[in-house]
């Protein structure tokens, strides 16, 4: 091969690889320049979404919304900014349009697919806050757990229960079940079964039970406490007595309206029966 000829294609092969080298570059630079223009524009529309979220809620607040909805509502809008902000920052970053709407149509039907369970539990939410079984601050009971509803999300309800601990139950399991509310009514009615032995005069029982009820600063509509025998059982005659409070004072006056009840009977000779085991021995 002559010397010319030989110079020629490694000056054509050096040319093409600083061509494609060149080229590599410009792309890099390029698609760089794209990529961190995407990143800002996620971030900083990251921290808009936020300020959306709360601005709603405050907006809500002042409007005297349920605090329920305020969160539910400003969580939904939280998430379609946040999905309009990363379908800009994919653009930017040079995804073209059709692919973007393939992938976000194929990821819409593959959570739909692995979530219909979650999605449940959205709608279950949404249910919850029109239909309203209950709100914050109610104390409700579902299935064994009891407490007062501390925050309904989009996909689960919390609650605190008496021993301070917090339960987390999935709204769809709310919705599937029978719901308790012991606010619903600014009252409720405490009920008592008192048992007194069979050589008590139940006449004067009565009154004395009359008595601690009419006494009590938390019990109302005096003239409306239901005080009679329900029942004769193995041991003790049953006494049923049923009165109104407030649902704020339920406990405290159950408390004391027991410790009433039992120094009542005790200081007018009056016993109330319980189970004994009585032991025989046999002589041999």
């Amino acid at each position: 091969m002559e010397p010319n000829v030989v110079t020629k294609v490694v000056t054509d092969e050096v040319g093409i690889t600083a061509k494609v080298i060149n080229g590599l570059e410009n792309f890099a630079f390029n698609r760089g320049i794209d990529l961190l223009e995407a990143i800002i524009i996620f971030i900083v529309g990251y921290v808009i979404c936020r300020y959306i979220r709360q601005g709603i809620i405050k907006i809500l607040e002042k409007g005297k919304v349920d605090p329920s909805a305020r969160t539910f509502v400003s969580e939904i809008a939280f998430f379609f900014c946040l999905a309009i902000v990363t379908i800009i920052a994919l653009s930017t970053a040079g995804v073209a349009a059709g692919t973007l709407a393939a992938a976000f149509g194929g990821i819409g039907l593959a959570i739909g697919l692995g979530l219909k369970d979650n999605i449940g539990n959205v709608a279950s939410g949404i249910f919850i806050l029109i239909f309203r079984p209950f709100s914050v601050g109610d104390y409700i009971a579902v299935g064994t757990n009891q407490g007062t509803v501390v925050d309904i999300r989009i996909m689960y309800t919390e609650i605190s229960t008496m021993g301070n601990q917090m339960i987390v139950i999935p709204n769809s399991s709310l919705t599937n079940s029978v719901i308790m509310n012991y606010s619903s009514f600014n009252t409720r009615n405490l009920q008592f079964n008192i048992g007194v032995g069979y050589g008590t005069d139940l006449a004067h029982c009565i009154e004395l039970l009359k008595e601690v009820f009419h006494e009590n600063k938390y019990v109302m509509n005096k003239d409306d406490i239901a005080i009679y025998v329900n029942g004769l059982g193995d041991s003790s005659i049953n006494i049923y007595i049923r009165a109104t409070v407030l649902s704020e004072d339920y406990f405290t006056a159950q408390n004391e309206l027991y410790i009433a009840i039992k120094k009542k009977l005790d200081d007018a000779g009056i016993d109330i029966p319980f189970p004994q085991v009585v032991v025989h021995q046999a002589k041999d």
